[in-house]
């Protein structure tokens, strides 16, 4: 006994391909809102946005502690604590923004000069969300080995004052 199947009637075709094109639309529609904040958090930096804490584990660093937060008039950062790398105390800065980052690193090229006009070489190292300075003395060799362990970023060389000269 042979089965006879029914063939769907036009107007049920036409409904499927309607109610098809309508869900297509709608995934569409989510991804294409969705696509730039995937995007973003696919290609943030890796401490931009983040607490200091998470960039002094990172360089391996002892006895992490919290600075209490400053007033945002000159400058605005996310984190900021100071740890020991190597028997040498770092100040970790970290930021929200790669513009207040960058505003940072300018504060920290004007004042240096100011505040201690004989020192040479003095550096820190800085990536896209944070700063690394040595504390005391922003040594090169702290700057280097903070890029080195984080694997990003790169030193600074802060500009001599002028009694150096």
């Amino acid at each position: 006994m042979a089965t006879i199947t029914e063939k769907p009637s036009v107007q049920q075709g036409r409904g499927r391909l309607v109610m098809g094109a309508v869900a297509l639309a709608a995934v569409a529609g989510v991804a294409g809102w969705q696509a730039p904040n995937v995007i973003g958090l696919v290609n943030r930096p890796a401490y931009l946005g983040q607490n200091a804490d998470k960039v002094a584990t990172a360089l391996g660093c002892d006895g992490y502690t919290r600075a209490t937060k400053h007033d945002d008039a000159v400058y605005k950062y996310r984190d900021q604590g100071t740890c020991t790398i190597d028997g040498t105390v770092v100040t970790i800065t970290t930021f929200d923004s790669l513009a207040d980052g960058r505003t940072f690193e300018a504060v920290m090229q004007a004042v240096i000069p100011v505040l201690h006009p004989t020192w040479r070489g003095a550096s820190y190292a800085a990536g896209d969300g944070w700063n690394v300075a040595d504390a005391r003395n922003l040594t090169p060799e702290i700057a280097t080995l903070a890029v080195q362990r984080l694997g990003m970023g790169a030193t600074h060389v802060i500009p001599a004052g002028a009694a150096s000269k």
